[in-house]
């Protein structure tokens, strides 16, 4: 039912940013999965947004997940979500900042 539910906003979310940014679930873990995110990505929204888009949109279908780890490569990255319990909050703290200048 979870697995169900991940892979119908994976396609909600490609439906909704195109080429721009696109997921699909790599891997399943026991606590949560791994999801890989290729795309252009636009540059004014924040690379990371995409992932806590990600999240939230699983929030609004019931499932709740939390930021493990971000792996990013180029062009993209994977992304580890694990399946919050009962209580717990979600509390992620990107490692990096990146700064462009023009």
């Amino acid at each position: 039912m979870v697995r169900d539910i991940v892979e119908s906003v994976c396609e909600e979310f490609n439906r909704m940013h195109g080429s721009e940014g696109q997921v699909k679930v790599v891997e399943w873990l026991g606590d949560g999965f791994v999801a890989e995110f290729v795309g252009s990505f636009c540059v004014t929204c924040g690379f990371y947004d995409y992932f806590e888009d990600f999240a939230l949109m699983l929030a609004g279908r019931g499932v709740r997940v939390g930021i493990l780890r971000v792996d990013e490569f180029e062009g993209g990255a994977r992304v580890v979500y694990r399946f919050l319990k009962e209580g717990e909050e979600e509390r992620f703290v990107p490692e990096r900042v990146v700064l462009i200048y023009e």
